[in-house]
Formats: C-alpha cells, structure tokens, sequence
C-alpha cells in the first residue's frame, strides 16, 4: 500500500471486503470482479475498487467485461419500452450511434448515445400510450404536435433527437420514410459573450494544486474543453517542443503551442505526480489519487474537472468563451481562430460577429 502511495489510514473498507470475498470464497480460484462490486455495494462501510487492483496484481481476479455506465443505462431504458418495435427501434438506434449498423459511421460518445436515448423516450412512450405501435405509424404531424409546446433548449434537444432516431431507423430500414426530415426548428441561438474582468482577475491565485492550475490555466488560455482535460494522455505533451496534441474524434489533431508559464505549470504536475505516484501506469496525463492507482488506466471524470472550476468560482465553459471572444476581438479573423483553438469556420464566424457586430456574415464584403 505504501509502495504505491496510498493513505493506509483509510483502508479498513477495502481490507474488511477483502476478509469477506476470501472468507466466503477461498484464494485458491481468481475471484469474480462482480462479486466484489455487488459486495461492495450492499454497506457503506464496505469498499472495492483498491481491492480488485489488488487481486488484478496477485493474478487473482477474474475480470469482467468493460461496460459503460452511459450504455448500459441507454441499453436498460431500451429493453423497458413496452411495445417491442419501439424497443428494437430504440436498440438499433444505439447500434448506430456507436458505429455498429449495417453501415459503418462515426462512433458517438457513451453520454452523448445517452442523452439521445434519454430525450426521445418520453416522446416515444407517450406515442405507445395513445395507440402506437410501431415506429412506420408515426407521421410529421406526431412530430410537429410534440415540438409545438416545447422551447428554446428542450426543443431543440428533442428536434436534434428524433431527427438522428429516424434517420438511423430509415438507413437500417425499419422505417419506409423518415419523417422528420422535413420538419424544421425555428429558433433563437445565443451569442457569444465575455466574462467581466474583475471576475478573472486573480484567477490561478485561488488554487493551490499543480494539477488544478495547469487545468484552468489550459481552459483560460488555449479554451480547452473540459473533456479534452480529461482525456489528455501523457504523450501528448511534448515539453520539448513546447507542444500539446489534442486528439478529436473523426477530426486531424489539433496542435497548440504552449507559452513559458504553461511549460512551468506542466512540469510542476509532471515532478508532483511522479513524486506521489511513480509506479502509475495510468496513460492519462490527468489523475487523482484513485485513477493514479487503478490499474485498468481509466480517464478522471468529469465531476473532478467541475469541481475544480466551481472552487474557482467559473464554469469552464463561461471561461473558454471568453477566452476566444477576447481572441477575437483582436484579430477579427476567423481563420486565426481556427489555428488557435481549433474551431470549425462556423463557430469561428460566430465569435467574430459577436465581438465585432458591426461586421457583415459576407465573406466577400468589403
């Protein structure tokens, strides 16, 4: 335990699970990692992750298949509609969403299938409740009659919805005709704009952790999603260089180079993490005190990165826009927005005109 830098003042959790997994079961057979997590889950005062890395060394674990939390939820919802086209619908509709149709397509992320499986199931459940029973009895006039109430955020999250769901069901051929593809949204979309000064003022002044200000200090300066924070692998820096690689799913990788002060604030990681954690195999170039030991290398969540930017006093997100509106506000160049941060010529476009509205959205006006 103190070989790889745990506080052994907190593991009488961990050491009573193990008591009871080997007491029950014996050391003589790889024990299941399901049993422990079931165990583990039954009592507060009874932990298991330290105790699967530990049986993971001894070569005493039986490991279960890796599953995400966000597909299995998705998955779960999928099985408990009741009408069972819906179900299969809804099932192929995942399939697609991580890149396993008929046809092959880019891959979403475990939360977005998620939130996409969350925001039609209301609609889909109460279409079943009026008579439904198969998605080819749905028309544009059920879809426009469940947007029509809706505003703002929630109907755009359910146009954006529905639209992917019928168009996965028209190219697996469940459905003879997509019938969202002609209803369009009209809506309002929000400009960008800066965060006072006096709010981020001081702002690494309020941190003390290397690893925390090397996060905002990334966010503040080179508007980092809090996503690319959390999955930042070690070689992706380069301090020789000064160069940071951001990996981007179906995109080129974005290249950003990093100031002196940055360079510092990495290095300071790097020495602390080395320090507390040298034995870490975590691939991840951000971890805390339970990933830097888990032995399956997973990322740190996104409640970590949240609660660092709540102690700061600033969502991360509120700080990268700023960052690039005052970018923009200097150069009024979108394709320098682009190079910086990485943008698309369509966001890039938008922050130019929110910091300078007196432009035109022409590319060829003078």
């Amino acid at each position: 335990m103190r070989g790889r830098g745990w506080n052994t003042d907190f593991f009488n959790g961990s050491i009573r699970t193990l008591r009871i997994v080997t007491g029950h079961l014996g050391a003589e057979v790889p024990i299941q990692e399901s049993d422990i997590r079931a165990l583990a889950s039954m009592r507060a005062d009874l932990q298991g992750a330290r105790v699967i890395n530990y049986l993971r060394l001894r070569g005493l674990l039986a490991a279960q298949p890796p599953t995400d939390l966000c597909i299995a939820r998705a998955r779960h919802q999928a099985t408990a509609i009741a009408r069972p086209a819906f179900s299969t619908a809804v099932h192929t509709f995942i399939d697609v969403l991580l890149g396993q149709g008929s046809t092959s397509s880019r891959a979403r992320s475990p939360k977005t299938v998620e939130n996409y499986v969350g925001a039609i199931l209301g609609t889909l459940e109460a279409w079943i409740a009026d008579g439904l029973t198969d998605p080819r009895e749905i028309t544009r006039k059920h879809i426009e009659g469940v947007l029509d109430p809706l505003r703002g955020d929630q109907a755009r999250r359910l146009h954006t919805a529905l639209r992917s769901f019928f168009r996965a069901l028209k190219r697996e051929r469940l459905v003879f005709r997509d019938p969202a593809r002609s209803v369009s949204l009209t809506s309002s979309r929000s400009v960008p704009t800066a965060l006072p000064s006096d709010r981020i003022a001081g702002l690494l002044d309020r941190l003390d952790d290397p690893r925390d200000r090397l996060m905002v200090a990334l966010v503040a300066i080179y508007a980092l999603l809090p996503g690319q924070l959390a999955h930042l692998r070690r070689t992706d820096l380069d301090r020789s260089k000064g160069r940071l690689r951001l990996r981007r799913a179906g995109r080129m990788d974005h290249v950003i180079y990093l100031d002196a002060f940055t360079l510092r604030l990495a290095t300071a990681w790097e020495v602390q993490r080395y320090g507390r954690w040298p034995d870490s195999s975590n691939p991840y170039f951000f971890v805390t005190r339970n990933t830097a030991v888990d032995d399956s290398g997973p990322p740190i969540s996104a409640g970590v990165v949240q609660l660092i930017f709540q102690r700061v006093g600033l969502p991360a997100g509120s700080l990268r826009v700023d960052r690039i509106v005052d970018e923009a506000r200097h150069s009024a160049d979108p394709v320098r927005l682009m190079e910086l941060f990485g943008l698309s010529n369509l966001s890039a476009t938008r922050y130019v005109l929110s910091a300078h509205p007196d432009k035109k959205n022409d590319p060829i006006a003078p």
